[in-house]
């Protein structure tokens, strides 16, 4: 199997919304590709911890308001 087959295999079997954010960094080799894959994942999975953050200080602000 060519390494341009591998590349477009391991692509076609992303989660689709990372596959977005790939392909605007226009990877080019397998390497490459896996490299910035893990760059996007630890990214979203960051920003959904601070989006969880917030919505606890959210409620927290809001039950300190009630009290």
């Amino acid at each position: 199997m060519s390494s341009d087959n591998i590349l477009a295999n391991f692509i076609l079997r992303l989660n689709p919304n990372i596959l977005i954010l790939l392909y605007e960094m226009s990877p080019t080799n397998l390497d490459k590709t896996i490299m910035k894959t893990k760059m996007i994942e630890i990214g979203q999975k960051n920003v959904l911890e601070i989006l969880q953050i917030n919505a606890k200080m959210m409620q927290l602000e809001t039950e300190n308001q009630v009290l």
